[in-house]
């Protein structure tokens, strides 16, 4: 299970890398068409927000897993080992249930637009459902992911200190 986790968000990983790059080139070519008196094409700010959208839930998972997401180092710091594992079951704990909250959320938000097919009226015309279904998405990886840390920081929590066998 948690090799195809990992597999899973490494994947998305790299889609999230290829989101940022379409976003920064076609950002990059909506003003050099500007810059030239050019019209430019009316849906590139529109798919760079769903761009903005899809790149951050599909690539939190993966920056959790690598414990690159955003965190308050101050107060953690200044406990010692022991505190600082406590604070992480915790930390893993609550966002297991706010993550199942919003993704449950998310499913019902999803599935009621799309039963009412609620369109998304812009340059470009799409379904709703289709824009928002990554929110669920990324909240149950999210959710999948805090399971791991609570169980891998309830495994760290038999060990000694030093962190020997």
């Amino acid at each position: 299970m948690t090799k195809a986790l990992d597999k899973i968000l490494d994947f998305l990983a790299v889609v999230t890398g290829v989101i940022l790059v379409f976003t920064t080139l076609s950002i990059g070519y909506a003003i050099l068409v500007r810059a030239l008196r050019l019209p430019g094409p009316v849906w590139i700010i529109q798919f760079n927000e769903y761009a903005m959208l899809f790149a951050t839930f599909l690539g939190a998972a993966w920056l959790l897993s690598k414990n690159k997401h955003v965190s308050i180092g101050l107060l953690v710091s200044r406990f010692g080992p022991r505190g600082r594992r406590m604070i992480g079951l915790f930390h893993s704990l609550i966002g297991m249930v706010l993550c199942a909250v919003l993704c449950w959320y998310g499913i019902f938000t999803t599935l009621e637009n799309f039963k009412r097919k609620v369109i998304h009226v812009q340059a470009v015309d799409v379904p709703m459902a289709y824009i928002i279904f990554v929110i669920p998405l990324g909240f149950f990886l999210l959710f999948l992911q805090f399971g791991r840390n609570l169980v891998n920081g309830i495994r760290e929590m038999g060990k000694p200190e030093g962190g020997g066998q």
